[in-house]
């Protein structure tokens, strides 16, 4: 599959057209761009280089506000936002990214591109319609709720009615890799995991069988949410996804096609899910949160999370969570009939604002590994479980024009341990110019892995990161940052980064 993206002269007249727009139009239109470039490098133990890449990032945002032309600020309006990304790597070769003439090769990765475009979202919204009470979205957009991240191309309307209560219906196709306009990879990334699809149209027939033939996913929602009382926020949500085409099996490294399976040729759920987010604040002091998701293909909870926030005065703070958290995967995924490893954390937490300038904060953890095995049946076979605590603190002081600040964190348990700390120095000098300076020190113990000699995996990083940054105006800033890690294992790591934002108002 190709897709064809517009010419840079053509994205650059459409913007002089709007630039070039009389004092008269009724709209205004944002352009918000970022340059990212990084050069980093792995160092082998030998010195010699196991790595090197040369990687430029570019964002273009456009907002075009008012498109209605009525100017009233509480009437109907119309805005159009989008987000184009240009992510490539000038250091990548050929045979890394390009089937040769013997088709597989021993260096190509599949779904690798040296240059993909991608639009992260774009989309018409109207806000305020039909009396104040309709909002509308059409085209690619993201959403945020109970269930987490997700993005889809399609519409969303959003209802509120008089009674502090909004109601949300939304319809469309899952944002999934391989797709036209997400032709990077990671586009897929609000997806449910477990299956690896991408346009198979250059890939052999016999060939890389992990990966799976691309297709819509027909997808729609339904949410009541709260509006009005701010003392409470409530979100109930309901979305269902399919998957679409074929699905092959490999075996014997041949491709079997849907004549040969018979059964992954039909319209079949991808994901189903319940969840229901609540947020309560009272008196100033305390706070309480809340989180559920049910997974109705696997008929179990995939995610529970309850905190309580207590705030004595302004300069004492508290917090307790729980989390659940239970792995969910594309039920076209062989994952989704495996053992599964849920995990607990109970964390508590302790901010002390002791002066103006000075905040000194602990928290603590004990995380809950546990292995539930079933039989395709539901059936349990086996069940077992080990625990890891972990603590961690913070203190920060400001200066005038400065601030220090350290933070140290240690996880421990049967299956290794995670200890080290941060430390950051942060100097502004003047209105404009910026200093950074970060050094970090880590040891880890993974006894799940073992070394040449069979013993577990033991390591103690050492890095440091410089970075300076400029502002060039209110709403634009440049930075250049250096980073070296080292240890042991992987030897030494170099980063330079260079951002570069700019944003302004047609």
């Amino acid at each position: 599959m190709s897709v064809r993206f517009p010419s840079s002269r053509a994205i650059g007249l459409a913007f002089a057209v709007l630039a070039s727009a009389g004092p008269a139009r009724a709209y205004d239109a944002e352009v918000d761009a970022t340059v990212t470039g990084q050069a980093y490098q792995l160092r082998g133990l030998s010195g010699d280089p196991v790595l090197s890449r040369r990687r430029v990032t570019s964002t273009l945002q456009l907002g075009v506000y008012d498109l209605g032309g009525g100017g009233r600020k509480d009437g109907p309006q119309l805005v159009f936002r989008t987000r184009m990304r240009l992510d490539t790597d000038f250091g990548y070769q050929r045979e890394e990214y390009a089937l040769g003439s013997d088709l597989v090769t021993s260096r190509f990765v599949p779904q690798l591109q040296p240059a993909p475009v991608e639009m992260m979202y774009g989309y018409l919204e109207g806000r305020r319609w039909l009396g104040g009470f309709v909002n509308f979205k059409l085209g690619r957009q993201y959403l945020v709720d109970p269930l987490g991240w997700y993005g889809f191309d399609g519409a969303l309307v959003r209802v509120t009615t008089p009674f502090f209560v909004a109601l949300e219906v939304y319809a469309g196709f899952e944002s999934r890799a391989g797709l036209p306009f997400t032709t990077r990879v990671q586009i897929g990334r609000f997806e449910s995991p477990g299956v690896v699809r991408f346009d198979r149209s250059e890939y052999p027939t016999s060939g890389y069988p992990s990966v799976q033939p691309a297709g819509l996913a027909p997808v729609y929602g339904v949410s009541l949410e709260t509006a009005g009382p701010t003392w409470i926020h409530g979100r109930l949500t309901y979305r269902k996804a399919w998957n679409t085409g074929t699905s092959y099996i490999g075996g014997n490294g041949v491709l079997y096609g849907p004549d040969a399976m018979g059964i992954y040729d039909a319209r079949r759920v991808s994901t189903e899910r319940l969840g229901y987010g609540v947020n309560l604040s009272a008196f100033e002091w305390f706070g309480a949160r809340g989180n559920l998701v049910y997974d109705l293909v696997s008929r179990r909870f995939a995610d529970v999370e309850a905190g309580l926030d207590l705030f004595a005065g302004k300069r004492v703070e508290a917090s307790v969570d729980y989390t659940y958290f239970r792995p969910i995967f594309d039920a076209d995924s062989i994952f989704s009939v495996f053992g599964f490893e849920p995990m607990d954390d109970l964390a508590a937490r302790v901010d002390v604002q002791a002066t103006e300038r000075f905040t000194v904060g602990v928290d603590g953890k004990v995380r809950r590994y546990r292995s539930d095995d079933l039989t395709p049946e539901g059936v349990r076979v086996g069940s077992a479980s080990s625990l890891a605590p972990g603590f961690g603190g913070n203190a920060r002081y400001r200066f005038a024009s400065a601030m220090v600040r350290a933070k140290t964190y240690g996880l421990f348990g049967d299956q290794g341990r995670r200890v080290g700390g941060d430390l950051l120095f942060t100097q502004r000098i003047g209105p404009r110019f910026t200093f950074d300076a970060q050094l970090s020190l880590w040891n880890f113990l993974d006894k799940l892995r073992t070394d040449a000699k069979g013993a577990p995996r033991e390591a103690t990083s050492v890095g440091y990161v410089l970075a300076a940054g400029y502002r060039l105006s209110p709403d634009s800033d440049a930075m250049l940052q250096w980073e070296h890690d080292e240890n042991r294992l992987v030897g030494s790591r170099f980063r330079l980064l260079a951002v570069l934002h700019v944003k302004v108002w047609l």
